[in-house]
């Protein structure tokens, strides 16, 4: 350290005399030049010394003499202050009279300005004092000077700017009268002060002062040496040192202003890291300014690690920041979002202030909203946004345009390069076409309620996108809600107006009722006087009947006696006269026929004596009877089947003729010339009988009158035709005891055309038309024969198999193809099909998916016999079996059996499908007997399999499964044509809604509830199902188990749901029994004697249906009496409340009356 402090010192002292000898020389030479040159300079500073201290006299009297003398006393400040009293000198005017003072010095003061002041508007002003003005005005702070020559004298001329400097001094000028302008302010030039020295006193002043101060300057050189020398060995390297100490600490306050910022919060703050010198360590001395400019280096080093590093945190804590922003942004977005939605509001309403909402989120220019109303047609448009409604269509489906794309995907779409032309912008100044455009599906669950399609001249960022995404399922449930919300006003309101329709025709009813109530008394009255004129009629036409046939008897025999003639004792007149008497007493006797069977027509007592009747023989028997008659007119009869008539059919033979009798005879009768025609054919499926003839002909006002008894066309007394008019009311009324019809088209004069039209009835061969070699037996109709229909397009292998079903007891169908097959097995209800399968037009596989499909011969027992060894393939379809061509008799014997063996109901195999296995062995324990096999399945694919490979009689189905539902199920079993009609029992413990039940309504015949009545009723379905499918029939039109017989009491207030009720079961044999509330049901029930159930309505007055079961549960004679609730409610929790109060089952009004039966049958046979 002492080296080094002794270096320093010889490198300060070292030059120092060498310097101060060439000072000397440098003085003595310079010295008189200096005085020379110096002489003006002093001159301008003198002069600028005397204006500053003008400048604080002035200032320290304007604001200590004036401004106190002001503001203590009444005494005021005038530039004529000589003149009037308590005035004092302004302070302008205080310099000028020290100015005039100082003339005699050498020195000369002026002060003068451009603007108007009193006293100073009349001194001249030369150039200098305007040269000095425009300088001084643009530079307050400046000096103005210049050497002139005034008064043929050097003279140094500077002149200054007198400002404002003090408030009070402003104040003054603002308020004084005099004053040139009033808006003064500090820092304005009012003027300029003006100093002239001549350069001669200032000239001998500097030469003394040089005198005195020349070797005062002669160390000032060799200090100056000396600091060069200083600064370049020793200032220099402190200099380095001391600047980068001075950009160390001035990048401090850059850091400290930065941390403040963070903690305040303000990340957005730009921090710069001050640049710090950069310092070449190369070339240091070893001395302590060189360890002091290290040590700033290493300084300088660490801080700038510590701002790389400050300015990485800050960045970090920016992104931090913007993270914790866009979060932020998208809560108070949702917030938003939320209160947009937030209230009842209309639907239209709603969407725009979404549209609106989301288009200005996202920066959108044009967005659209669709919405799905509920109305079958697709998306409807509900908002726009900047929309041109005729460049957007009003619905969209899916699958139409990006809209719909995006409702078929279920999923957003992002298009940021919009094709030319697909979406415009437009305002009042022109338009434009967006870059990108967002699409997005609005869904809840599976539920697709609408989409928003949005259009921007710039790209959605991930932020918008995220919102969009988060804000999607809010409104999608939002405008669900709404639409569900307007839905149920509306149906609330549709609801009080249907209740006020209601009650008006509530009381319209109890007025109808009355008056009804009279007219049934009047009808009672009436039906009872009809009874016994109907008495006294059917007596009085028994004995006129009896009285009337007796004597025609007699008079028809003796006159047939006459006409022999055996004593041959009359002669031929006499013989005429016994043949006139015969035919009057015969026609006589038709006569007294006719009205008799038109009496039992109308009383309904004629009966029925369905049969089969060859059609051919109907024909002879017509053709023989009418063809005398015929020839006698000159008329041509024909009597003719069509093609495609059937050989015979199923009706009441002597009917139908004596219709056809009738027809004939009055075609016969009013024709002269032509042909008279009788035309047997099918039409659908009916039988038409057409009688033509080309006689005169009915009128048109005629053609109504001429089927009412005892009335003709022509009714005169000059008729040209007789006849009582009976013939065709007859024949009317007999078409429609049989179940047909009688049609009329005629042309007076012309000809007329009746057409009796019969249908055809089951088991008459009616489908099958006359072929070579097929012989068609008619089957028994209700002798209890079994009829087995074949199937075969062989005529000779037909006719063998027709043999053996003879020999067997039964009665043969023969079908020549599949299609007339069909048609057999649908309207002739056989027992069993034999069926081939290679055949023309249809082959019997075909035929055998088709009866299975339907549920009319879905029940058949079917065996194939074919030349095709397929027995797998016609299992899988669902027949008993199959033999191959050619059979022997003893493999017919073991068809028959097989058949046999199915109709003495061999054992019934039930699939029960339950996931829960302790459910599922309660169940099968349940079910299982000697008559039934139970079939396990744990889930609903294991079933599946089993029914595709196995045949089942029936199933019953839980509906909650693991791997797949109830309905799913049910749904796979429709599209198999095998499964569509398997009886299926549902058995389920859950609270089924309305709809629910009408959708199981459609593949389930029946639906049950898990509960304390539940294995009972599920033991009873199955095996009323199982005694169906044993029953064999036509499974639309046999019931399972009979009604007939049975007592039901039936409890409603509602007078038509009793009569459709009671007229539903009445037509089933059973016996009703009506009550209008509770109280009168319990009194009914004590009357009767035995009922076997109750149909119990809930909402009833005076005592409801819940108060009435609970009462009839609690007599011990009525604790296993079955009651079936009924209720239009069909609420969730009313199935549980009935089978509380004691209901043993339960019906949601509207009835369904093919359920209401089932439910009586299962009751009451239990």
């Amino acid at each position: 350290m002492l080296a080094r402090s002794s270096s320093l010192f010889w490198k300060l002292f070292l030059p120092i005399a060498l310097l101060l000898a060439g000072c000397g020389l440098v003085i003595s030479a310079l010295l008189p030049i200096l005085i020379s040159e110096n002489a003006e300079r002093d001159a301008v500073d003198s002069a600028q010394a005397t204006v500053r201290q003008f400048l604080l006299l002035r200032k320290y009297y304007t604001e200590n003499v004036a401004a106190r003398v002001l503001a203590q006393t009444d005494m005021r400040v005038d530039p004529d202050y000589r003149s009037k009293e308590n005035a004092i000198p302004l302070p302008a005017t205080m310099i000028h009279d020290l100015s005039d003072l100082m003339q005699g010095g050498g020195t000369t003061v002026r002060l003068y300005s451009p603007f108007p002041f009193p006293q100073r508007r009349e001194r001249p002003v030369d150039q200098f004092a305007r040269d000095a003005w425009t300088y001084l005005q643009n530079t307050p702070d400046g000096v103005f000077s210049r050497t002139e020559t005034l008064h043929g004298r050097s003279t140094v001329r500077v002149a200054l700017a007198d400002r404002m400097s003090a408030q009070a001094c402003v104040s003054c000028h603002n308020s004084h009268p005099q004053s040139p302008k009033t808006d003064w302010k500090l820092g304005d030039v009012r003027g300029i002060l003006e100093v002239d020295s001549t350069r001669e006193v200032a000239s001998a002043t500097r030469i003394v002062s040089w005198v005195l101060f020349a070797f005062g300057t002669v160390l000032v050189l060799v200090a100056v040496a000396l600091r060069v020398f200083y600064q370049r060995n020793v200032a220099q390297p402190l200099h380095r040192a001391l600047d980068s100490a001075r950009a160390l600490a001035d990048s401090r306050a850059g850091h400290v202003a930065a941390v403040q910022a963070v903690a305040s919060g303000n990340l957005d703050h730009d921090f710069t890291p001050a640049p710090l010198p950069q310092l070449d360590l190369a070339g240091v001395a070893h001395d302590e300014a060189g360890d002091l400019l290290l040590s700033v280096a290493g300084l300088a080093e660490s801080q700038r690690s510590f701002d790389d590093a400050f300015a990485r945190m800050t960045e970090a804590l920016r992104a931090s920041n913007l993270a914790d922003r866009e979060r932020d942004w998208l809560k108070s977005s949702q917030n938003e979002l939320n209160t947009v939605m937030r209230g009842e509001q209309e639907l239209a309403a709603l969407g725009q202030r979404i549209l609106d909402f989301l288009a200005q989120r996202l920066q959108a220019r044009v967005g659209a909203l669709y919405v799905d109303e509920g109305l079958g047609a697709g998306m409807c448009l509900l908002a726009g946004y900047g929309l041109a409604q005729e460049r957007h269509p009003a619905r969209v489906a899916p699958g139409e345009g990006l809209a719909g794309q995006a409702l078929r995907d279920g999923r957003r779409m992002l298009v940021s390069e919009a094709p030319p032309g697909y979406l415009e912008i437009g305002s009042a100044l022109g338009s434009a076409e967006p870059s990108c455009v967002l699409v997005l599906p609005l869904q809840h669950g599976r539920n697709m309620v609408g989409v928003v399609e949005l259009g921007a001249f710039r790209r959605f960022s991930g932020n918008q996108l995220a919102l969009v995404d988060l804000c999607a399922e809010a409104v999608a449930i939002g405008l669900e809600v709404n639409i569900t919300r307007h839905r149920t006003r509306s149906l609330l309101a549709e609801t009080a107006q249907q209740a006020e329709e209601l009650r008006v025709q509530q009381e319209e009813l109890q007025q109808s009722n009355a008056e009804l109530e009279e007219r049934t008394d009047l009808l009672e009255r009436q039906r009872e006087e009809i009874q016994r004129v109907s008495a006294y009629k059917s007596e009085f036409m028994a004995n006129m009947s009896h009285e009337l046939r007796t004597p025609l008897n007699s008079m028809l025999i003796l006159s047939a006696l006459l006409k022999e003639n055996k004593a041959h004792n009359l002669n031929e007149r006499q013989l005429e006269y016994a043949g006139t008497i015969h035919n009057a007493g015969r026609d006589l006797l038709n006569l007294i026929n006719d009205i008799l069977d038109l009496a039992k027509m109308e009383a309904g007592k004629v009966e029925l004596n369905i049969e089969p009747v060859e059609l051919a023989g109907l024909c002879a028997d017509l053709l023989a009877q009418f063809q005398p008659q015929a020839e006698q007119k000159g008329l041509a009869l024909q009597v003719e089947r069509l093609p495609g008539t059937p050989a015979a059919a199923m009706m009441d033979g002597p009917r139908v003729q004596q219709v056809l009798r009738n027809l004939l005879a009055n075609a016969l009768k009013f024709t002269h010339q032509g042909s008279v025609a009788l035309r047997i054919s099918v039409a659908g499926e009916q039988l038409s009988f057409a009688v033509s003839d080309t006689g005169i002909g009915v009128p048109a006002d005629k053609q109504v009158t001429i089927f009412e008894a005892f009335r003709q066309a022509d009714g005169s007394i000059s008729r040209h035709y007789g006849g009582t008019g009976l013939g065709l009311s007859i024949s009317l009324q007999l078409a429609r005891t049989m179940g047909g019809a009688l049609h009329l088209h005629s042309v007076a004069g012309e000809g007329s055309t009746f057409t009796f039209m019969l249908p055809l009835l089951p088991g008459g061969g009616a489908a099958q038309a006359d072929r070579p070699g097929v012989a068609v037996a008619a089957p028994a109709g209700d002798d209890g024969v079994r009829r087995i229909l074949i199937v075969e397009d062989d005529p000779f292998f037909a006719s063998l198999l027709a043999d053996f079903v003879h020999g067997r007891g039964y009665t043969p169908l023969v079908a020549a193809d599949g299609e007339q097959g069909l048609q057999l097995a649908r309207r002739a209800a056989p027992h069993a099909v034999l069926l081939d399968v290679m055949m023309a037009r249809m082959d019997g596989w075909e035929v055998m998916r088709e009866l299975r499909a339907d549920p009319r011969t879905s029940h058949l027992p079917v065996h194939f016999i074919s030349c095709l060894d397929e027995i797998q393939r016609a299992r899988d379809l669902g027949a008993l079996g199959l033999v191959t061509k050619p059979v022997s008799p003893e493999q017919l014997a073991q068809v028959f059996d097989t058949i046999e063996h199915a109709w003495a109901g061999a054992l019934k195999r039930v699939l029960v499908v339950e996931d829960d296995a302790s459910q599922l062995s309660s169940l099968a324990a349940l079910l299982e007997g000697r008559e039934v096999e139970v079939v396990r399945s744990k889930s609903g694919r294991e079933a599946l399999d089993l029914l595709v490979h196995s045949h089942f009689d029936c199933m019953v189905l839980d509906l909650g499964l693991q791997d797949m539902s109830g309905y799913e199920v049910l749904e796979a079993m429709q599209a198999a044509p095998g499964l569509r009609h398997l009886p299926v029992v549902i058995h389920s413990g859950q609270d089924l809604t309305r709809e629910q039940l009408r959708m199981l309504n459609r593949y389930a015949r029946s639906v049950i509830i898990k509960g304390a009545h539940s294995p009972q009723r599920l033991f009873s379905e199955v095996q009323l199902f199982l005694h169906s499918v044993e029953q064999g029939g036509d499974a639309t039109h046999q019931e399972a188990f009979a009604l007939a017989g049975s007592k039901v009491l039936v409890v409603d207030d509602d007078m038509r749901n009793l009569f459709s009720l009671a007229s539903l079961l009445g037509d089933r044999g059973v016996q009703v029994i009506e009550a209008e509330n509770g109280l009168e049901a319990l009194d009914k029930l004590a009357q009767e004697s035995k009922v076997d159930a109750v149909l119990m309505d809930i909402m009833m007055p005076q005592m409801d249906g819940y108060e009435a079961m609970r009462r009839i549960r609690a007599d011990l004679r009525f604790k296993d009496l079955p009651i079936i609730a009924m209720t239009a409610k069909a609420m969730p929790g009313d199935h549980q409340h009935c089978l509380e109060a004691g209901a043993s089952d339960y019906l949601a009004k509207p009835i369904d009356t093919a359920q209401l039966l089932s439910l009586l049958r299962v009751w009451i046979r239990r």
